[in-house]
């Protein structure tokens, strides 16, 4: 019985080391499409191709670290107002209390509608640059494109709020 467990435990740990050497050989190969220097190597594209794909890319790389900044701010912002109703202590019950910490919230969430609607226009901007790069790359290039890691333009969220379930991490075509 004691061999058996041991023989499991053993089992169970190449398994685990198996998986680890897996998973890191393949973020190491992963390459975003953003990384002009990697990426456009990897596509093969001839000169005519690369005047169309190098300036969309390039879009797209300005509008993820737009939006990235963005959101940064929003995060920032955030943070703040919850550290002042704590410091405040605007949940006293106080009637004036109470609507200065609605009308704070109300800011948070009138931030993170403004920012959930940049973030798709951005998207849809993403999706029109990657439908005109993928117009002009051939078949073995497009097979390569479509390994390139997607920008990743994750929901803004406001800290204590529920989810809505939708993986904001990527991007929703």
């Amino acid at each position: 019985m004691k061999r058996d467990y041991c023989a499991v435990f053993l089992m169970g740990y190449y398994v685990l080391i198996v998986l680890t050497l897996f998973m890191s050989s393949c973020a190491i190969n992963t390459i975003k499409l953003t990384d002009i220097n990697k990426s456009l190597p990897k596509l093969n594209l001839s000169k005519e191709q690369r005047e169309v794909v190098e300036p969309k890319m390039m879009s797209i790389g300005v509008i993820v670290d737009k939006y990235e900044l963005e959101k940064k701010d929003f995060d920032e912002n955030t943070n703040n107002t919850i550290e002042q109703i704590r410091q405040k202590g605007l949940a006293s019950g106080d009637s004036d209390d109470r609507d200065k910490l609605r009308q704070m919230i109300q800011q948070m969430r009138n931030g993170q509608e403004e920012l959930v609607n940049k973030r798709e226009v951005y998207l849809s901007s993403i999706k029109e640059y990657m439908d005109e790069i993928k117009a002009v790359l051939s078949e073995d290039q497009l097979a390569s494109f479509e390994k390139l890691v997607l920008p990743r333009l994750g929901l803004p969220k406001i800290p204590g709020e529920q989810s809505s379930g939708i993986d904001g991490n990527r991007i929703l075509f």
